[in-house]
Parts: C-alpha cells; sequence; structure tokens
C-alpha cells in the first residue's frame, strides 16, 4: 500500500471549511493529519477536536519546514493565504486553499507558476462547484425534458458570515483588505463552476449591479447581481446576498425551450421539479452518488503525479468571471472575462 500523505491544515479563518477538511484528512485511507495550526492556539486546538493530529501549533513556519507534511490545506483569509501558498509550494508543498486564493489575478497567475515549476498541485475550493451538479438536473436536461435551455436563474441569499462557530460578530469575509470581494463572489463562484461544467461551455460577457442593500457600512458588498452570457448562447442570473439572517432561501430556475425546472435547497435537501407539457412533475429519480470527501479530487491529483497544466488554471476562470462581474457594475459597461 503506497505510503499517505500527511496532511496539515494551516489557518482557521476559514471555519466552515476548516472542520471538515480537518475530519477528511483524518479519516480518508490515503491521508493522515499530521498537524492543524492557527495564530489562535484555541480554535487550531477546536478544529483538531479528536482527529489527533501528530501536533497543534501556532507556527505556520513549523509546518511548512515538516518533512512528514505532503499537503498543506491553508483555511487563511485571501490575502494571509497568497503569502501562505507561496512559502509552502516553494517549499515542495503540494497546496490545497481557500476561495478566492488570491487578492487579485497578478498573485493567482504567479501562484499557478509557482505550482508549475515546482510539479506540486495547487487546488481551491471554488472547484467543490464542479461537484455541486444536480444528478436530477442533468438527467432532465439530457433527457429533453425542457427542450434546450435558455435560461438560468439562481438566487442565493444567507446571513453574515460569522467568525466562528456559534459566534457573532466581525469576519474577515467583511473587511476589504482581506478579501477581494463580499456577499455575490463567495456564493456565485460555485455556481460558475457547477454552470461551466453542466453546460461544457464558457462564459464570453458579463454584467452586473453590486449594492450593500442592508449593511451599508461594510467595506464590501452585501448583495449583487450577475449576468453572464455563455458560448452556447445560454444566460445565467446570479443573484446572491448576506441579507438573510436567520433564513436561507435557496432556488434555482432553468428555462428552456420546452419547459422549466426548478430547484429548492433546503436542509433536507435539493427538491427537484419539471414543468412541461406533461404537467409538473418530479424530476427524473437518479441513484444518488456518492458524496466525496472535501479532499477527495485534490489527493488524487497528488496520487497521479501531479497536474500540468495546474488545476488552479481552471479556478482562475472562475475569479476572472466574478472580477468582471465586479469591473462591469463598476463601468456600466459588458466585460468579456477571458480579457482580465
Amino acid at each position: 500500500m503506497a505510503k499517505k500523505l500527511g496532511v496539515a491544515v494551516v489557518g482557521m479563518d476559514h471555519w466552515y471549511t476548516a472542520f471538515p477538511t480537518a475530519e477528511a484528512a483524518a479519516t480518508m485511507r490515503e491521508t493522515r493529519l499530521v498537524a492543524v495550526a492557527d495564530k489562535s492556539l484555541a480554535r487550531a486546538k477546536e478544529v483538531a477536536g479528536k482527529h489527533n493530529p501528530d501536533y497543534v501549533t501556532t507556527s505556520f513556519r513549523r509546518v511548512i519546514a515538516d518533512p512528514s507534511v505532503d499537503v498543506i490545506c491553508s483555511l487563511l483569509n485571501t490575502r494571509d493565504n497568497a503569502r501562505l501558498a507561496k512559502a509552502a509550494l516553494e517549499a515542495g508543498k503540494h497546496v490545497v486553499c481557500v476561495k478566492p486564493m488570491a487578492m487579485n489575478l497578478r498573485q493567482l497567475d504567479a501562484l499557478i507558476a509557482l505550482a508549475e515549476k515546482h510539479k506540486r498541485v495547487l487546488w481551491c475550493f471554488d472547484q467543490l462547484g464542479r461537484q455541486g451538479v444536480n444528478a436530477q438536473v442533468k438527467a432532465a436536461i439530457s433527457k429533453g425534458l425542457i427542450g434546450k435551455p435558455l435560461v438560468f436563474h439562481h438566487l442565493a441569499w444567507a446571513g453574515l458570515p460569522k467568525p466562528w462557530r456559534d459566534s457573532v460578530g466581525p469576519s474577515w469575509w467583511i473587511d476589504a483588505k482581506l478579501a477581494p470581494w463580499g456577499a455575490w463572489a463567495d456564493h456565485a463562484i460555485y455556481t460558475i463552476g457547477m454552470l461551466r461544467a453542466l453546460l461544457k461551455s464558457e462564459v464570453v460577457e458579463v454584467h452586473g449591479e453590486i449594492a450593500n442593500r442592508v449593511h451599508r457600512k461594510l467595506t464590501v458588498e452585501d448583495w449583487g447581481v450577475g449576468t453572464l452570457r455563455f458560448a452556447n448562447g445560454m444566460v445565467a442570473v446570479l443573484e446572491d446576498a448576506w441579507t438573510a439572517e436567520g433564513y436561507w432561501p435557496h432556488w434555482t430556475k432553468i428555462v428552456g425551450t420546452r419547459g422549466v425546472i426548478h430547484m429548492e435547497r433546503a436542509a433536507f435537501g435539493d427538491k427537484v421539479m419539471v414543468a412541461n407539457a406533461k404537467g409538473i412533475n418530479p424530476a427524473p429519480s437518479v441513484k444518488a452518488a456518492k458524496r466525496r470527501s472535501f479532499l477527495g479530487d485534490p489527493i488524487k491529483l497528488i496520487r497521479a503525479g501531479g497536474a500540468v497544466p495546474s488545476p488552479a488554471r481552471d479556478s482562475r476562470i472562475n475569479h476572472a468571471i466574478c472580477l468582471a462581474v465586479y469591473k462591469a457594475a463598476r463601468t456600466g459597461k459588458y466585460v468579456d472575462p477571458r480579457e482580465m
């Protein structure tokens, strides 16, 4: 059996992802959890929980220098993630990191070049969006139940991100010095990745509107709408916000030439309905795919010997589309994300 890959989870800023990432590293057959590190020892210990890493530390340098660590999962805020990812890649580590992985595309391109130079995997959690293609939606489209898809409408509202579980107050997500964007791209980036995978088509033009509708003193937006036109002609309208405290409205409609798919997401899972000439009916039943680990895809790439070109090049496309929407909102003009 191949040697297990040593994983370190570094930085608890994106704690929503830190907890499941530590669990995945400790429970996957291919990995073992070597270290959990954070500026706060208390937070690091809480994430480490019952997973029994070799050590818990506040020293990021110790983790990067540790020869038993093969993979660093960086869940720091975006500003600090770019620095840590650079240091880890230079030390010969594979890097799995928070989204967005850099404050701008120049930083992101430098990280991609460094990963490819050292033949190391650089994988960003925005790629989870590609796993989010609902099997029933995919089946309904492939069976032609709504004809040719024309328009995709998506709405996802949530409250402000919490600084830590069961706590309230300011977090790094709402600080423009630590994150390049706010509510809109925080969730929309996953939907963008999902749509690109579902449609097998690329975004060629975007427009956007960004605003602070409720939390007017934030340095980033709490609401936004992006309109994306794909090369195959489909148009997607994505609305994402941090204005819904205590509840999370989340629905999707796909309008085709012969019908509509409606999906609502709730705690109990996705509810998918199809409306066409035959009436309104549940989408075709599909055997649920086995839920993949948070680290499944990057570990598979690492086991295969790395990836050149880097998988982060796909993440760059998602990041560029997001930044193009913000540019469009600032300028009032349509923007081609391929020129970003």
